[in-house]
């Protein structure tokens, strides 16, 4: 079945903004939803309430160095990638101002546990995309249903790009050089370029700070340190803004190593900077399930609230509970497979596990290959119907949504001076879809509506 108005809507996205370019260097329209995500007020104010704990928990993990190697360490030995950003590591700090850019992803289940209906799937703490795209999507749809008046009143305000750039051009600020320039690290042949050279516009026309555009490659080529100053050409870098860095794939060319390290002993800002990015690693966020570690860095009257978010997490050898029985983590997929999903320390879609693969992958993998994996208990999403848009078609069908919220926080040697929820992502995706990205190729930006009241 075709959407009726699907001429109409795809004109509107082109029309508003909503664009990127495929493989082939084509511009096309972002997967996008004309379904808005219901949520209740109560869902959504738990959301909002828990992006600033988060953030100030990060913040903690990032600054403490030895946790970070303690659990990353040994998952070194067979990720040369995770070897690699820990050997950067090295360095003395040059920079104590830390600008975090985060993205709280959950999903909403139909049954409560411990009190909510939210399950943390992960935070985000590089390349948090989509805040000038997804506001690009809420003119789309408000433009589409304008003659449907309740449903476009209906649609939940969001705006997380003007409080992104606020915290940006504070961070640029902050450096102290008046010649300072915002550089956004890209990978080659960007095709969500929309998204980040929308962020840069409102940066420089807001707030007049020159922005800059390079991949790791031309930054080891190109780049030169000047009494510290990270230099492009002529240009100081005050704040490094990495849209790239997060994959091995971005690490190919050698010149892109040098890149990364180059800005590691420059002392321009970094959102985010080495050891946050560590910090946002799938071993850390299974460590932080833990309570005992979660107590250690969480601010203390949010521990329960954040901890009732989390589902079951566990590193591959350990020994778990499961109905009184002591069973091994690798047993437990192998014999509900379906309740759980294989993650290694890879962010950006497409990266994960599931079912048969997952049990395949688990039971070839050496002890080594092993301790780079965590186990998480897999999420069973509400699911609701949606019309999705994508290469020019449209498809109704049952699906599922997963929320972001966005946070910034800016702090000094440690102390917060800046932390704000600042709006949300939702990607919806067909139900039969495991993974998650919209750059990936699996989900389609959508929008919020406040629901008056929903029956289990």
């Amino acid at each position: 079945m075709q959407y009726p108005r699907l001429e109409e809507a795809l004109d509107q996205a082109a029309l508003n903004g909503l664009l990127r370019y495929d493989e082939s260097g084509n511009l096309i329209h972002v997967p996008f939803s004309l379904s808005p995500f219901s949520i209740s007020q109560a869902e959504l104010h738990e959301m909002q309430q828990l992006t600033e704990p988060f953030s100030e928990m990060m913040l903690r993990v990032s600054r403490d160095r030895e946790f970070i190697r303690e659990h990353l360490e040994p998952l070194a030995e067979s990720d040369t990638f995770l070897d690699m950003l820990l050997g950067m590591g090295l360095r003395e700090e040059t920079q104590t101002l830390q600008l975090l850019i985060q993205r709280n992803d959950f999903f909403l289940t139909d049954h409560e546990v411990s009190g909510t209906t939210l399950r943390q799937v992960e935070l985000n703490t590089i390349a948090a995309s989509f805040p000038y795209l997804i506001e690009r999507l809420m003119e789309t749809q408000r433009d589409h249903f304008a003659d449907e008046s309740i449903l476009s009143k209906m649609l939940l305000p969001n705006s997380p790009l003007e409080m992104v750039v606020d915290a940006m051009a504070k961070a640029v600020q902050s450096y102290g050089n008046a010649d300072g320039s915002m550089l956004t690290v890209i990978q080659p042949n960007e095709a969500n370029r929309f998204d980040q050279l929308g962020l840069e516009q409102k940066l420089r026309k807001k707030h007049g700070i020159r922005c800059l555009r390079n991949s790791l490659e031309d930054i080891g080529q190109n780049g030169s340190l000047k009494q510290g100053h990270l230099m492009i050409g002529n240009s100081p870098v005050a704040l490094v803004y990495y849209r790239a860095g997060y994959t091995p794939d971005d690490f190919k060319n050698p010149e892109a190593k040098k890149g990364r390290e180059l800005i590691e002993h420059s002392s321009a800002i970094q959102t985010p900077d080495l050891w946050m990015q560590l910090a946002g690693m799938k071993k850390i966020q299974q460590a932080l399930t833990r309570p005992e570690i979660l107590n250690q860095f969480a601010p203390k009257p949010w521990i329960s609230k954040m901890a009732s978010t989390f589902v079951k997490m566990h590193s591959l050898g350990e020994d778990t509970q499961a109905q009184d029985i002591s069973q091994n983590a690798m047993d437990l997929a192998n014999k509900n497979p379906e309740s759980w999903v294989l993650k290694p320390q890879r962010e950006g879609g497409g990266n994960n596990y599931f079912d048969k693969e997952m049990t395949q992958k688990l039971n070839n993998m050496t002890p080594s290959e092993l301790k780079a994996h965590v186990l998480m208990e897999r999420i069973r999403p509400r699911n609701h119907p949606a019309w999705l848009m994508v290469q020019g078609q449209s498809e109704y069908t049952s699906c599922v949504s997963e929320i972001g919220r966005y946070g910034v926080l800016l702090a000094n040697r440690g102390t917060i001076e800046l932390n704000s929820d600042c709006g949300y992502l939702v990607r919806t995706k067909s139900e039969d879809v495991n993974e998650g990205g919209v750059c990936a190729g699996y989900s389609c930006l959508n929008t919020l509506c406040l629901e008056e009241k929903r029956v289990p």
